[in-house]
């Protein structure tokens, strides 16, 4: 798990860690998650990561990081889309 100790910004050692970011679906809140498709060219079958997303932020000036949970399995994807996409030449 990822650890903020200061702000890169401020240099203030508080930090809310871990903070979830949340959308609203239908009156309710849903995790915020990042998506890339390892077959984007596919009509079905696309085959995505996804992570959640999680901010850091700062209580002193206010500065928000975001982090994936899962980058691995985004840049994999992210890989594996270089090849499925068609070239334009």
């Amino acid at each position: 798990m990822y650890k903020i100790d200061k702000c890169a910004k401020c240099s203030s050692t508080a930090i809310a860690q871990r903070v979830m970011v949340a959308d609203r679906d239908h009156g309710g809140e849903l995790d915020l998650k990042l998506r890339m498709d390892a077959r984007p060219s596919a009509m079905v079958l696309k085959r995505p990561a996804r992570s959640v997303l999680h901010a850091y932020v700062c209580s002193s000036c206010g500065y928000v990081e975001f982090y994936a949970d899962d980058p691995q399995a985004l840049y994999d994807a992210f890989i594996a889309a270089q090849s499925d996409t068609p070239k334009i030449t």
